[in-house]
């Protein structure tokens, strides 16, 4: 299976060899490995709120008055504890800051925060053409893949007995960041290209498959995010739990049910666990017509402010 961050490259055994050979990955490795990788340049509110996030001492009022020097980050918060996927057992309209951090919680909120920040720098970057047009393109997957994996989840929790303990607004948040590293890859490879080294876009984009994982990882680390968001954005279990199913799962097939949706030819490759819940949401999913599935997937990522 394709790592979920960059899934929409096909790996081409020839070129990734090719790119790991290069002194560019090997600069971006040492990086990693050193934990001097340039994080994504996210705004100072989203950096004071990753701060005080995780301070155990940190009130709702802390948070909504930063969240206050940001009047676009305090709509989409609000947007987002009024939409049905964040607060789904309420209707009583939220209108002010105060009430939208109290209702989500703290770490949805930071959650949101960084994602939105996430969302606008891929969107807006100022790199080479070719940089640019492959973090919109990021954009554009992270939004589609974040999306099925709420709305999958949702589907799992109507068809689960046993009521199985997954969110589906962190199904989406942690879709949301799945290819976080993505955004310092492009950078680092923007800078090499800049003190005068050259290398083939089409080989740089096999390195960014390539480091795209631990450059998730350390970036999701050094953030204070939790393992489920970790997992996901390295494609593999790092822990043992109890739970029939994960987050980690549900991301696979979330996957698996775009491929077949593309028709894309490598399903064949692509081997998915699931529980007679998930079997039940993805046969749900995969049947229904394209018009009627993508207004599913429209109405959860809009609604929620994204």
């Amino acid at each position: 299976m394709d790592h979920l961050s960059l899934f929409w490259v096909t790996p081409n055994r020839e070129k990734h060899l090719k790119a790991i050979e290069t002194d560019f990955f090997q600069r971006v490795y040492r990086s990693l490995k050193d934990g001097t990788l340039a994080l994504p340049p996210i705004p100072d509110v989203v950096v004071k709120l990753q701060q005080v996030c995780n301070s155990p001492n940190t009130t709702v009022r802390d948070v909504s008055t930063l969240l206050l020097d940001d009047a676009t980050l305090t709509a989409a918060v609000i947007r987002s504890a009024n939409s049905a996927v964040f607060s789904p057992r309420t209707n009583r309209p939220c209108h002010d800051i105060n009430m939208a951090v109290s209702r989500l919680g703290i770490q949805r909120v930071l959650g949101i925060a960084t994602a939105h920040a996430i969302q606008s720098l891929k969107n807006n970057a100022h790199f080479s053409v070719e940089c640019n047009g492959l973090l919109k393109k990021s954009a554009q997957a992270s939004r589609e893949f974040a999306s099925t994996m709420a709305l999958l989840c949702q589907k799992v929790k109507n068809y689960d007995d046993d009521g199985i303990a997954l969110e589906v607004e962190k199904s989406l948040l942690i879709g949301l960041l799945a290819d976080i590293g993505i955004y310092s890859a492009v950078k680092a490879y923007q800078q090499y290209s800049n003190e005068g080294n050259y290398l083939d876009f089409d080989i740089a984009s096999h390195v960014f498959y390539a480091v795209s994982k631990e450059a998730s990882r350390f970036i999701l680390k050094s953030w204070g995010f939790d393992l489920d968001f970790v997992e996901v954005s390295l494609n593999r279990h790092i822990r043992r739990t109890g739970e029939d199913i994960t987050y980690l799962d549900v991301a696979k097939m979330a996957n698996h049910l775009l491929m077949f949706r593309a028709n894309d030819e490598d399903i064949d490759d692509h081997d998915v666990e699931i529980t007679l819940a998930g079997a039940e949401a993805l046969y749900e999913l995969s049947n229904l017509n394209e018009t009627d599935f993508r207004h599913q997937l429209s109405g959860i990522i809009n609604n929620c402010g994204f």
